[in-house]
């Protein structure tokens, strides 16, 4: 994903691609979202996972209906495009904990996390969850009351700023009621 300045102000899109992908963040965060809301863990569970990896047996027989085949195909299909996503939000998550946590970029802490992937030999979705997994186990943190805001100040009683002067400019006149003393000038 790259992030460019459009006229309409940042976009992101796809490697080699002019199309904006906003859709798709917004999903993944909306996934991960509505996975917190439902109390379901964003991570897929066994049975998703062994749905995605395909059929656990082929059947020999050859009275198998076409339609019934293609029901299967896409239901592997959703159980592998969920796995995905969940194994994405997961990754994104731990990328943006990781950015906060050393101050770095979010493509600085993605890079520390595929290399710290490929010199343990882990998949980078695990080491994800390893780095979300000290977070979900924080006690919750009640909300604290909102102080009251103070009350508005009349606008009487606001003093107001001194009117700017031209460079250069002297004033010309005192004020009435100033009185300066030791001064020799009038």
């Amino acid at each position: 994903m790259t992030v460019v300045r459009t006229a309409r102000g940042w976009s992101v899109v796809a490697p080699g691609s002019v199309t904006d992908v906003h859709d798709l963040l917004e999903g993944l965060s909306l996934a991960d979202l509505l996975a917190e809301a439902t109390g379901s863990t964003p991570e897929p569970d066994r049975t998703t996972r062994r749905a995605a990896r395909g059929p656990a047996a082929v059947d020999a027989g050859g009275d198998v209906d076409p339609r019934d085949a293609r029901v299967a195909t896409l239901e592997r299909t959703v159980a592998q495009l969920e796995h995905a996503l969940a194994a994405r939000v997961s990754t994104e998550r731990a990328i943006g904990v990781l950015a906060e946590r050393h101050g770095t970029t979010p493509r600085s802490a993605f890079e520390l996390l595929r290399g710290e992937a490929r010199s343990t030999g882990r998949p980078v979705h695990e080491l994800a969850r390893a780095v979300l997994q000290p977070l979900d186990e924080r006690p919750v943190v009640p909300l604290t009351a909102v102080a009251p805001s103070p009350e508005p100040v009349a606008a009487a009683e606001v003093p107001l700023p001194p009117a700017p002067r031209m460079p250069g400019s002297r004033r010309s006149r005192s004020r009435a009621g100033a009185v300066v003393t030791g001064d020799d000038r009038s």
